[in-house]
């Protein structure tokens, strides 16, 4: 998981080239600082960046740099509002590919892929971060709805697997995936 300063570095830089990546063909951007292991600019990267910075960061000066960051993003994205949507639109498909691939491995490798499952609900997480942020088609809902279908099929409830300080980002009614783990012959 990244720091909060690599958190707030990514957040920052994009938001700062957020309307060139909206304007782009681009689906993931590379951003232009030279921050190392920045990932690629995506909606729903800049989503997840944002929601782990609200749970973490406490600090007021902090926290009045986050607002003002989060007023710039909200700014663009009313101003470009269908390449916003277009974008979130391609990557929806993108995420629902990641997300199935990883289930797919899963099931038929468990003893290499469970134990990755705490990194790669990240796509999951996007998922759910990207579904207020434009009217996703019916096809795209149910192939959502299907993994999760799969998901709970191999899924035991319990803690949040993710660093504690963040579980207030992420509430068990929305992100119940995040809250438990996957079943493997030897924890059934």
């Amino acid at each position: 998981m990244p720091t909060p300063e690599k958190d707030y570095a990514f957040f920052q830089a994009g938001v700062g080239e957020l309307v060139d990546y909206l304007l782009s063909g681009e689906l993931f951007w590379q951003l232009s600082v030279h921050e190392a292991d920045l990932p690629r600019l995506t909606i729903g990267g800049l989503l997840l960046g944002r929601a782990r910075l609200q749970a973490r960061f406490a600090s007021p000066v902090t926290r009045a740099d986050l607002t003002a960051l989060e007023g710039q993003l909200d700014t663009i994205r009313s101003k470009w509002r269908s390449a916003w949507e277009r974008k979130a639109g391609r990557e929806v498909h993108a995420r629902l590919n990641l997300w199935h691939n990883y289930l797919t491995d899963d099931r038929q490798s468990p003893e290499k892929h469970t134990g990755m499952y705490p990194q790669e609900v990240r796509w999951r997480v996007m998922l759910q971060l990207l579904s207020s942020e434009f009217l996703w088609s019916p096809g795209e809902q149910e192939i959502l709805s299907s993994l999760d279908v799969v998901l709970k099929s191999h899924w035991l409830p319990g803690e949040f697997i993710w660093e504690a300080d963040l579980s207030t980002a992420f509430p068990q009614r929305d992100y119940w995936f995040l809250f438990g783990k996957l079943k493997r012959s030897d924890n059934v």
